[in-house]
């Protein structure tokens, strides 16, 4: 449920007449609303004033709109370094415990340069948040689902195919987590694959709702990453 059907929800909740809605309505549009005080708060807090909206109905709402919105509070991490390795490598590595942290004992020739080790396998970890690339907005307001109609943007950032086997790209929408399991070589003969910094070193992929389909057959989608892991290895 995206806030244009939240909104559409909290509306048709009301049993008032026509007018207070509409009454409602234009006072909350003409309201200069901030966070935390929004204008979904001003909409139905008005609502339940004029009778038309039970607190019941709003508990209802409320736990329909976070059920159906899992992963919302990922948008609200502001900082990347909290979003790309505190959220999405944890996120990774719950799905096996055989998924390492490298270090010099595993690899020898570490010194940074990816994320996570599977059995000689090098793995980088790039995370990236579906929005409404037509928004203006913070991240969490337009932070879209897996099902959207809107155009939606995703950015894939300082992509170093030469130092990785596989790359693992975890997109977030507010319902739902992708995962795409992508060799490394795969990733630099990508056609969305752009140069990026330092001389072309690393790279970049922006992926959107007209280019997304491309990257289908990469999808994870019976939950075996191990497998999935070792196949895209098998590719480079």
């Amino acid at each position: 449920m995206e806030l244009t059907e939240l909104r559409d929800k909290i509306r048709s909740s009301f049993t008032g007449s026509k007018e207070d809605l509409e009454a409602v309505i234009a006072i909350v549009e003409e309201d200069r609303a901030i966070f935390p005080f929004n204008e979904y708060e001003h909409l139905i807090c008005n609502l339940i004033n004029r009778g038309g909206l039970s607190y019941e109905q709003y508990i209802e709402i409320r736990t329909e709109y976070i059920s159906e919105n899992p992963n919302l509070w990922i948008f609200e991490i502001s900082a990347p370094r909290g979003f790309g390795e505190s959220f999405a490598q944890t996120y990774i590595q719950g799905k096996s415990s055989k998924l390492k942290k490298p270090s010099k004992k595993l690899d020898p020739n570490y010194s940074g340069q990816y994320d996570l080790w599977l059995d000689g396998i090098t793995i980088e970890v790039k995370a990236s948040r579906a929005v409404d690339r037509d928004s203006d907005e913070p991240l969490y307001m337009k932070a879209l689902s897996r099902d959207t109609k809107k155009k939606f943007l995703m950015n894939f950032q300082q992509l170093k195919p030469d130092c990785c086997d596989v790359f693992i790209w975890v997109a977030v929408f507010r319902d739902e987590i992708v995962l795409w399991i992508i060799s490394s070589k795969d990733v630099a003969s990508n056609p969305l694959y752009s140069s990026q910094h330092r001389g072309g070193i690393e790279g970049q992929v922006m992926v959107t709702s007209e280019n997304v389909n491309l990257l289908s057959k990469y999808e994870l989608t019976d939950d075996n990453i191990e497998k999935a892991i070792r196949s895209a290895a098998s590719q480079k």
